[in-house]
């Protein structure tokens, strides 16, 4: 299991910052992590030497897909109980 994963990105535009929201999977812990993001293209070298290598790693893997606008808000859904199906 990966060690973290990431929920939903909203983005800052007029600043070129996006924050990132996930979770923590083995402590079950909620993380925001605030990223430079010129030109909507997240920059993972500018100060992120303080993260978790196991979550730069996560972040590395995912920034194609950050970029893209894969998981912005604007395209989050929320799952809830679905009383057809149950």
């Amino acid at each position: 299991m990966c060690p973290y994963r990431i929920f939903f990105v909203y983005r800052i535009h007029d600043l070129n910052y996006l924050h990132v929201h996930g979770m923590e999977m083995a402590s079950k812990k909620l993380f925001t992590v605030l990223l430079y993001s010129p030109k909507d293209s997240i920059d993972l070298t500018v100060q992120t030497g303080h993260l978790p290598a196991d979550l730069l790693t996560v972040l590395e893997e995912e920034k194609a897909r950050i970029d893209q606008g894969y998981y912005d808000l604007a395209q989050w859904e929320y799952q809830s109980y679905n009383e057809q199906l149950h």
